[in-house]
């Protein structure tokens, strides 16, 4: 099996990347990416003896981009992780990161609600995001459930809302490509585009020297996946698979839990790119 997408206690995962590579292994994945928001320090973390025999780790980032305001997610698959440019875009990056949640703490602080910055302090996380804030406000009693927390508290209609300015699409696949990787759409449904506002993303996408897009993921409806595997073979994308695998407590979105691409687009798979380093190839199966 292979899983394109997945992250560690370095951003919003809950497992570090020595215990992720090892449940991958157990559950049979063959060819692993792991892909942490903004950040690629899981991969600095993993020693070679770390790493399963029969599992190859690809190198990998989730880039988060701003488009037509909204946040795009940007994988990208067998980076460089030493290249400079790229180095320097992820520090941007974590940069825009830290301040978002300075900008919440001082918000929290005003409401009475104080402690934030000692709490993302103690994570291990280098890629601090809403997810780790929501943690923090559901075990200060402030919020019941991620989804209160969002929607209450961080989401763009919450009480202590922050945006932060992503780089582009087209700085984040300029990036990826500098570092001799393979940029790829992550999770289109999830950014609620209707069909024309989803090719013009893939569109601009595509002109900005992007490759794929990731056609199965996990809880993603097979009525969904054909529309995106239709558009990946009507716009000569490769066609990506990925759990975006968080914590083995979601045993929906767990590793390797992606359906198989339909046969019609199993042509533009993405271990079928040039790019590809291995000899092993496969997909994942049902």
């Amino acid at each position: 099996m292979i899983d394109l997408h997945s992250h560690t206690w370095f951003s919003d995962g809950l497992l570090s990347p020595q215990a992720l590579v090892q449940r991958a292994a157990e559950l049979g994945i063959r060819q692993l990416a792991i892909t942490d928001h903004d950040s690629v320090a899981a991969h600095r973390r993993l020693a070679p003896i770390d790493i399963p025999t029969d599992l190859q780790l690809i190198a990998g980032v989730e880039i988060s981009t701003l488009w037509d305001n909204r946040e795009i997610h940007i994988v990208g698959l067998f980076v460089d992780i030493d290249d400079a440019p790229f180095n320097s875009l992820l520090q941007r990056q974590q940069e825009k990161r830290r301040q978002r949640a300075l900008d919440i703490g001082v918000k929290l602080q005003k409401a009475g609600i104080t402690g934030l910055e000692d709490y993302l302090t103690a994570l291990p996380c280098e890629a601090i995001s809403r997810n780790h804030i929501a943690d923090f406000l559901i075990e200060g009693g402030h919020a019941t459930s991620k989804q209160q927390a969002f929607s209450k508290h961080l989401g763009k209609r919450g009480r202590f809302h922050s945006t932060a300015d992503w780089c582009s699409i087209s700085e984040a696949v300029t990036a990826i490509r500098a570092a001799n990787g393979i940029a790829v759409v992550a999770h289109p449904d999830r950014y609620k585009l209707n069909r024309v506002k989803l090719r013009r993303l893939l569109a601009e996408f595509s002109e900005a020297g992007g490759d794929a897009l990731e056609v199965s993921y996990s809880n993603l409806h097979p009525d969904k996946m054909k529309v995106l595997a239709d558009l990946c073979c009507e716009m000569s994308m490769w066609a990506s698979v990925g759990s975006d695998f968080h914590t083995p407590h979601t045993t929906w979105m767990d590793l390797g839990r992606v359906r198989k691409l339909p046969a019609h687009c199993e042509d533009r798979a993405l271990w079928l790119h040039p790019r590809w380093e291995t000899t092993d190839q496969g997909g994942p199966t049902d």
